[in-house]
């Protein structure tokens, strides 16, 4: 049986190396699995439906790094998912939204809010329904530009915290690995 002795002087280095060993694995395990999420959840967007096919919903899924620079690694380091639009999370968990009384829902997209439209606006109720029209606008085939409604319910789309705590769990696996290597 054969040992080895390590003097005390040399134990301050030793450990050295493996604290920067093992802060370099968790920072690759920690930025591959924000990039997990990240690609994970892009896809997820891109699956909700017409509306976020555009590249800015997909591109807006993004993560920022604390206590990572280079190949410095902090104990406390973390990985930071967020969506440039702050109207994302209403997507993620759904929402219940009620108009005050009324929310004014345009008819075509990319329409400016009732209050910025620059137009006049006329009130009219049809089929029960109230509706917005350009008081400009004398023709009698003429469509509305706003629906009011006193609430609307938005779905669940995005299943991103559903992918990150898949990837969360994968984190010391992948850990381990990078730690081999």
């Amino acid at each position: 049986m054969a040992g080895r002795i390590i003097p005390p002087r040399d134990w301050a280095t030793l450990i050295a190396e493996k604290r920067e060993a093992i802060a370099l694995a968790y920072g690759k395990a920690l930025r591959k699995t924000a990039d997990n999420i990240v690609k994970q959840g892009r896809q997820d967007i891109a699956a909700a439906g017409s509306g976020f096919l555009h590249g800015q919903w997909i591109r807006g899924l993004k993560a920022r790094f604390e206590g990572i620079q280079g190949t410095k690694t902090s104990p406390n380091a973390k990985a930071i998912i967020f969506h440039r639009y702050g109207i994302a999370g209403v997507f993620e968990h759904g929402a219940h939204i009620t108009g005050k009384p009324l929310l004014w829902i345009p008819t075509t997209r990319r329409a400016p809010w009732p209050s910025k439209s620059g137009k006049k606006l006329v009130y009219a109720t049809l089929r029960g329904q109230p509706v917005l029209f350009d008081a400009e606008d004398h023709d009698r085939q003429r469509k509305p530009l706003y629906i009011g409604v006193r609430s609307v319910d938005v779905p669940k789309k995005f299943h991103i915290f559903q992918i990150a705590k898949v990837q969360a769990a994968k984190l010391a696996a992948m850990f381990h690995g990078f730690l081999k290597d």
